[in-house]
């Protein structure tokens, strides 16, 4: 209060001199009495100190943050509001967030009308159409009834201006407690807490998915696998739009015309995520044949397929080692089937499958890994894959050998040494001593990924 009583002291002015001299100009008795400067600073002062602390007071309560809305497509956005639901500060997650808001000035104002002002960005620049239409409103705060409230109007809100504007939107929303796992995982992977809580469900209800994998994807296909998955959250308007991949029915075309079969039975094509990118599962049965495919959901690549044949019981199990194919046939047998002649991490092993024995082999050629079982007395191929890898730049061997080197051991030392090729990376795995070993090494660069060592 010191500071106040020294501020109104300065802009307080002192006229008394300055009245005196008119009064004596006057013709007229005059009777004069100085007031008492201090008593004039104990009733002003005190008035006009509360009023500015009642003014500070009531600005500082107007601008206290009670709820934050974020608001996710691909763009990411979150707003601050007080208790008057007005602007308080507005944080763009990423570039396209930024984007969106642009030269905006929306702080001050309802958030009503900054929704109306986000959206109608959004759909002029693209990020909302008839190919991708869902949108994620997410309501943080401590007054779960009002959040709940909120929630509730910008999502009607938000379906009517879509439709307003010819498109059918899918609008998920959901109130987020205030978690700090939550709250962590969001900071880590630099994106808004609504986003991070969706993942986590994902996450929760099918372990085939990681952050990792999930945290670049739009909004759309996060809708997408949430419908997939069968996890409820609130969703105003249609479901998510799946215009913008080839669809089901070229998925199932595609599979079919590469099998070289007709009018197979047991038809099944799914949408869903794997690898990094969103897939067709497709899946059929010709006669005693099934066949799985996994089709790229944007350009129709064959990413995957497998081939299995149904196991016959009345096949003649007892066939005796001397009618039985060598490896190296069945080596040929496969190259031959995957129209490869050179191929690099070759592997072999045999098995006993119902008393009927089976070589299994894997080998790696260009950009693709194959993955065959085949009838050791005959040379039936009973099952094979195809799967691309993408481009790889470095070989088994040296992944093997930077994990040794990282490890500080000799090959003379390891024992059961496991080296797969996966989408990014090789897995390494090996024992030396009493300890376990496993690496991940970038099949691009050959960098260590990941490496752990436990006592077996």
């Amino acid at each position: 209060m010191k500071d106040l009583n020294e501020v109104f002291q300065e802009i307080t002015p002192d006229s008394y001199q300055s009245i005196q001299t008119q009064l004596q100009n006057r013709n007229e008795e005059i009777v004069v009495e100085q007031p008492k400067k201090k008593r004039k600073i104990y009733y002003v002062l005190p008035v006009m100190m509360i009023v500015l602390i009642a003014i500070l007071t009531i600005s500082q309560k107007s601008n206290q943050v009670i709820a934050t809305v974020g608001f996710d497509v691909n763009p990411s956005i979150a707003i601050d509001i007080d208790d008057q639901n007005k602007i308080v500060k507005v944080h763009p997650y990423n570039q396209d967030g930024q984007k969106i808001i642009g030269s905006m000035k929306l702080e001050g104002n309802d958030i009503e009308l900054a929704t109306n002002a986000l959206i109608g960005s959004m759909l002029k620049q693209g990020y909302i159409n008839e190919l991708k239409n869902s949108l994620l409103i997410s309501v943080t705060g401590d007054n779960q009834e009002k959040n709940e409230q909120l929630r509730m109007t910008l999502s009607m809100h938000i379906d009517e201006y879509l439709k307003d504007s010819q498109i059918q939107g899918s609008i998920l929303s959901q109130t987020v407690s205030q978690k700090k796992d939550i709250e962590a995982l969001a900071s880590q992977y630099q994106i808004s807490i609504g986003k991070a809580e969706v993942i986590q469900e994902l996450i929760h209800k099918n372990n085939r998915y990681t952050f990792e994998s999930l945290k670049d994807l739009s909004v759309n296909d996060l809708n997408i696998l949430l419908h997939k998955n069968s996890i409820d959250i609130h969703t105003t308007g249609t479901q998510a739009s799946e215009s913008g991949y080839i669809g089901k029915e070229k998925a199932m075309e595609i599979a079919v015309n590469d099998a070289k079969v007709s009018q197979p039975t047991n038809q099944h094509v799914e949408l869903d995520y794997d690898d990094n990118v969103m897939i067709y599962e497709v899946e059929f049965i010709k006669g005693d044949i099934k066949y799985e495919y996994d089709i790229q959901a944007s350009h129709g690549k064959i990413l995957k397929k497998e081939v299995e044949e149904k196991k016959n019981n009345h096949t003649n199990n007892q066939s005796s080692s001397q009618n039985q194919i060598t490896e190296s046939k069945a080596k040929t047998i496969a190259m031959n089937h995957a129209g490869v002649q050179n191929i690099t991490q070759y592997e072999f092993h045999k098995d006993d499958e119902d008393g009927q024995l089976e070589y299994e082999m894997k080998f790696v050629s260009g950009q693709y890994k194959y993955e065959y079982t085949i009838r050791a007395h005959d040379g039936k191929i009973l099952d094979y894959e195809k799967k691309d890898m993408g481009e790889i730049k470095v070989t088994q061997e040296e992944a093997k050998n930077k994990a040794f080197q990282h490890a500080n051991v000799k090959a003379t030392q390891v024992k059961n040494l496991e080296v797969e090729l996966e989408k990014k990376y090789y897995e390494v795995k090996f024992e030396v001593g009493q300890y376990e070993y496993e690496y991940h090494i970038d099949k691009i660069n050959g960098q260590i990924l990941f490496h752990e060592k436990e006592r077996d």
